[in-house]
């Protein structure tokens, strides 16, 4: 019998990331100033573009790619154990009348768990859900509103006209005076791109992958947060990657002066069997709300 020949637009990112993710480390130690390997990564390139534009793969960005753009990376470690505990204060900070409580939340993760498969990401992105409402919850005021913006597709990701990077941004959360909320959630981009509300209040970029992607959503969300910062003329931005269960949190910065671009990433933050560090996390994440411009010195991380 003959074996299935499938076409790249069947192929899936489980078929196509381990390729690519193979292929790096050989296309880093290649000198691209040497003509007799100029040929050779050119075709590794083409190979790259075709994979992931006719795949039904995510977008994908490698060390490769951030190394190109002069991007360098940094450690997050928590400062102590207190900082580790104030953390968890902060993300356990209730508000008054909201039905989202943090009990209610872990109840609504663990129905999450026990009824829908995370193998796919739209499992990992129902969890995702989860945690930002509990987010947008406790942060919004009569004042100022936070939004959740899914598939935000604003930024060309892509640097230089890559097309192989190209991709939406899985989630947008802003920080904007809650008059806007309305229009911001009707009409995200061109509410954002409003001249007088782009410099207002914040906002920050999660990439969303499942658990085996962290990494490479990792160098993806990195790159969309240096175009963030490139077209909104600002030095620094805070993201994070995410499957639900596991979380890694970045700062990124700009040039400036004569320094290279860099981001800090934390290591792989657990909510939990039984979502026992679901604080931790959402301290995290109102932290990075908080200070989503500032890359350091920080609160509650050393920069290493």
């Amino acid at each position: 019998m003959t074996s299935h020949k499938r076409k790249v637009t069947e192929l899936s990112a489980g078929d196509v990331d381990p390729v690519i993710q193979s292929l790096v480390p050989f296309m880093a130690s290649l000198d691209r100033d040497d003509e007799r390997t100029a040929g050779v990564v050119d075709m590794i390139e083409s190979l790259f573009f075709k994979l992931k534009q006719g795949s039904r793969a995510p977008s994908i960005a490698t060390a490769l790619d951030l190394q190109e753009n002069h991007i360098y990376p940094y450690g997050l470690e928590f400062k102590d154990d207190t900082a580790k505990a104030l953390v968890r204060q902060r993300g356990a900070q209730e508000v008054d009348n909201n039905i989202l409580t943090l009990s209610n939340t872990k109840a609504l993760i663990s129905l999450v768990r026990k009824h829908m498969s995370r193998a796919s990401l739209g499992g990992c992105r129902m969890l995702i859900d989860v945690i930002f409402l509990r987010l947008a919850s406790v942060m919004s005021t009569d004042a100022d509103n936070l939004s959740v913006i899914p598939d935000w597709t604003a930024l060309n990701t892509s640097p230089g006209g890559r097309p192989s990077l190209e991709g939406v941004i899985d989630y947008l959360i802003t920080k904007r005076p809650a008059k806007y909320s309305g229009l911001i959630l009707s009409e995200p981009v061109g509410a954002l791109n409003r001249p007088d509300l782009a410099h207002v209040g914040s906002s920050n970029i999660y990439e969303a992958r499942t658990c085996s992607e962290l990494q490479s959503g990792l160098m993806q969300a990195v790159l969309a947060a240096a175009t963030l910062c490139r077209e909104t003329q600002k030095e620094c931005a805070r993201g994070a990657v995410t499957c639900g269960d596991h979380w890694i949190f970045f700062s990124y910065q700009g040039p400036k002066g004569g320094e290279y671009a860099k981001y800090a990433r934390t290591e792989v933050l657990d909510v939990g069997k039984d979502a026992e560090n679901l604080e931790l996390i959402l301290g995290v994440l109102v932290d990075w709300i908080e200070n989503a411009e500032v890359f350091g010195p920080q609160k509650y991380f050393y920069i290493v």
